[in-house]
């Protein structure tokens, strides 16, 4: 397998494991909680909406940017 395949089926498992998540999350009675639950609480602070521009810069900057 060539390294691009490896990090496609790498990236292609993580979305797997993160829609499982969110599954789990939305059942009732689930404790764990839901992606939007987690970015609000994430938001509430200035060091988490500091954070989340970070996240945001870092990945337009890997794939939407050209070489």
């Amino acid at each position: 397998m060539s390294p691009r395949v490896i990090t496609a089926v790498g990236y292609a498992l993580i979305g797997l494991a993160a829609l499982a998540v969110e599954v789990v999350a939305r059942r009732p009675g689930s404790r764990v909680p839901t992606f939007a639950q987690l970015v609000h609480t994430v938001m509430r602070e200035r060091w988490g909406r500091v954070g989340m521009l970070l996240v945001w810069w870092w990945l337009g900057f890997h794939f939407l940017s050209r070489s």
